[in-house]
């Protein structure tokens, strides 16, 4: 029995020094984030419990965290350090994350990179209420 449950955050804007131009190095620039994170959530669904999910704000801040420690050369890069550090510190099956440089071409409204990951973690059982 499957008791994925998909968590969204979409549009979350960061500042990020993102870029290999002289521009983008020398000032930070808007980052668009769009994530979706599975999870079992067979014991969120029957506690209402926060701890039995993943905290949104928790994930927030450690997005920003890692923004705040470097520069990034290419959104590809990127995309991959926040799959490693969601990966890591929460209890995610699955990620799926879209980064856009809404900035980078003045000719379109965004570019984009798509990246997922997935792990193995064991299933959670069901509690009998």
């Amino acid at each position: 029995m499957d008791h994925d449950c998909l968590i969204r955050l979409d549009g979350l804007c960061l500042q990020a020094s993102i870029g290999i131009y002289a521009h983008e190095i020398a000032a930070l620039q808007p980052l668009e984030i769009d994530l979706r994170l599975a999870i079992d959530g067979t014991l969120a669904a029957r506690s209402d419990d926060i701890r039995h999910t993943v905290d949104y704000d928790q994930v927030v801040e450690a997005l920003e965290g890692l923004l705040a420690g470097r520069h990034f050369n290419l959104l590809e890069h990127l995309s991959q350090a926040m799959l490693d550090l969601l990966g890591e510190r929460f209890p995610v099956k699955r990620v799926e994350i879209t980064l856009a440089k809404p900035l980078a071409v003045p000719k379109a409204r965004r570019v984009s990179v798509t990246r997922a990951a997935e792990w193995k973690r064991e299933a959670v059982k069901a509690v009998a209420l």
